[in-house]
């Protein structure tokens, strides 16, 4: 899931229980039938006073599918963030690409943004017709589905997303995955103070309003720390990443730009944050 959304704790709702009992008094005998009816049958009189019950209920799933397409794609990379997944593999998802295209809040609170330039941009996908991305599919508990998930996904838009098998023996399925939402909805959900706490105060007045010609960049710490996790993904995974990842206008690759921008991939996160931004 690129997974950045916030709020207060969520709780975990219970289990539903897997059949739902009438109370005593609601399970009691019908009376018997008065004698001017009528004899009824033994089986009619037996029928008559067997208790009911309420259906079975059924219960909600205690897993959800995450999908993941910049540094989730390393599983090393997705437990710092989702410590019980489990099922780790890769899925291909049809009608979407990558695009380095919005500002992270959290990449100017942690200063890996080069000051004075526009490389400050973070991942998301978009619909397009005829192109197709590798992702990583998890299961992840429902009780992780914390605030500080959407926190961490905070500009985000968390879609259920069909997903198609890419290993031997797996299946497809519908998992969540980052969409552009729009900047109202940001401070609706969230509020004009975190507004200014994640973009304001920083001199960002649009997240998802740069446009093809904008000249918007990615964050090039980020950037190395995706391709390093897609690295360890594998071979598909990394070609996917860079053939099928666009700056902002678009029509560059991520390989492309790499071809242009080599020294990306010698520089040095921060050391508090080394662990955090090496794939």
């Amino acid at each position: 899931m690129a997974m950045k959304r916030p709020a207060a704790a969520v709780l975990k709702r219970p289990a539903a229980a897997s059949v739902l009992q009438r109370p005593a008094a609601a399970m009691l005998k019908r009376p018997a039938a008065a004698a001017s009816v009528g004899r009824r049958s033994a089986s009619a009189l037996a029928a008559e006073e067997e208790p009911t019950h309420a259906p079975v209920a059924k219960e909600e799933p205690t897993h959800i599918t995450i999908l993941g397409f910049g540094s989730l794609l390393s599983e090393r990379s997705a437990r710092v963030s989702f410590p019980q997944l489990s099922n780790f593999r890769l899925a291909r998802v049809p009608g979407v690409r990558r695009v380095f295209r919005h500002p992270a809040g959290i990449f100017f609170q942690r200063s890996i943004v080069p000051p004075g330039t526009k490389e400050f941009c973070s991942l998301s996908t978009e619909r397009c017709a005829g192109r197709s991305i590798v992702v990583s599919a998890m299961e992840i508990p429902r009780s992780e589905l914390t605030v500080d998930f959407y926190r961490r996904e905070e500009e985000y838009d968390l879609v259920l997303t069909a997903f198609e098998p890419l290993g031997d023996g797996d299946v497809g399925g519908e998992g969540l995955l980052c969409y552009p939402a729009p900047d109202e909805a940001f401070v609706q959900k969230w509020g004009e103070a975190r507004w200014q706490e994640s973009y304001g105060r920083f001199g960002i007045t649009t997240i998802w309003g740069h446009g093809p010609d904008s000249g918007v960049l990615p964050c090039p710490v980020y950037l190395r720390h995706c391709v390093l996790a897609v690295t360890k993904a594998g071979p598909e995974a990394h070609r996917s990443f860079l053939d099928d990842t666009f700056l902002v206008d678009r029509r560059t690759s991520i390989r492309e730009y790499l071809e242009r921008r080599p020294e990306i991939m010698e520089l040095q996160p921060p050391p508090e944050l080394a662990e955090r931004y090496n794939g």
